[in-house]
């Protein structure tokens, strides 16, 4: 009887510790599995992170392209002179809206004094990260409101060649003759010529299809250049323009990379008078991104705040710096 009262408690107690080994094996496993599954939920990638931004980031006031791309915008500033250069709020939108960018060509200076610009450089340069130049046209305009374009550009990655021009119009086709100017990225072989305009509106028509003969006088200058972007307002949409006519600029020797769906206006307007449109030899330097850049969402600006910067958005286009073959 002893016996087996030692036998029965031996088997108890082998069973005890066998429900404590298996307790202890899943307690681990449970915790292996919660470890587990959240490094898999920490390495999961955020779908709406992957997704194109619309805008870039405004964390940083810093331009944004990557090192192997370049990112070109065009800005009409709206009247741009003395009274928005002593606005402080508009200055800082404007400065942070050009940081985004490795050359902007600005559009509608009218300035007679000459100090809004480089209030203007002074306000971009006053942020932290590269530092700004700017190269300016002259006043242009067949009337007494004189207007004037400038390239503001990234000293750090860009690098402007030669002296800048402004389109011999000895036919007088143009209400403000193109301004046209190479530039070529420092790390990089990627050069280029931009050519900018802000078109009258009511020949908008006329002077869009006029030029293509900019662009061959463009190349005249540059012997062995193929990268010729147009860009700036060109006033291409909805009363002054069909953007489905044809037109010397619609051939296959060009491309029209923001499309007409695009509405590049701040008010309550919707039309794509804003433009870039690339020589055929340049469409292999595109990366495919472009757009319009919504300094308002970018930086949460009200309406009024948002039209007191300009009635229009930038539009912007990216490039590879290192694919550039002529």
């Amino acid at each position: 009887m002893v016996k087996r009262q030692k036998k029965k408690k031996r088997s108890n107690d082998l069973i005890f510790v066998a429900l404590i080994f298996i307790l202890m094996v899943m307690i681990l496993a449970g915790f292996l599995y919660t470890s587990n599954s959240s490094a898999v939920l920490d390495k999961t990638p955020n779908k709406a992170d992957k997704q194109p931004s619309a805008t870039p980031a405004v964390t940083s006031a810093t331009v944004t392209s990557p090192n192997n791309t370049v990112k070109l915008a065009a800005f009409n500033l709206q009247i741009f002179g003395t009274s928005k250069a002593d606005k402080p709020e508009v200055m800082e939108v404007l400065s942070k809206t050009i940081r985004n960018f490795d050359i902007v060509a600005v559009q509608e200076i009218r300035d007679a004094s000459q100090t809004a610009l480089p209030a203007l450089k002074n306000s971009i340069n006053d942020m932290a990260g590269p530092k700004y130049d700017f190269v300016v046209s002259n006043r242009l305009g067949r009337t007494t409101s004189k207007e004037q374009y400038a390239y503001f550009y990234n000293t750090q990655t860009m690098q402007q060649i030669g002296n800048p021009y402004t389109y011999p119009d000895s036919n007088d086709m143009f209400q403000r003759e193109p301004y046209v100017a190479e530039f070529k990225a420092r790390s990089a072989n990627f050069d280029f010529v931009l050519i900018t305009i802000h078109t009258d509106p009511d020949t908008a028509t006329q002077e869009i299809n006029d030029l293509s003969a900019v662009v061959e006088n463009a190349k005249g200058r540059y012997q062995g250049e193929g990268d010729f972007i147009i860009m700036g307002d060109l006033n291409a949409d909805c009363n002054y323009f069909n953007e489905n006519s044809q037109s010397p600029l619609r051939s296959s020797d060009y491309l029209w990379i923001i499309n007409n769906s695009i509405d590049t206006t701040t008010k309550s307007t919707a039309c794509t008078y804003d433009r870039i449109i690339l020589t055929s030899q340049a469409k292999t330097d595109f990366t495919g991104n472009s757009g319009v850049f919504r300094f308002d969402e970018a930086y949460n600006l009200t309406y009024d705040m948002t039209v007191e910067v300009s009635d229009h958005y930038p539009v912007y286009a990216e490039f590879w710096n290192n694919r550039d073959t002529n």
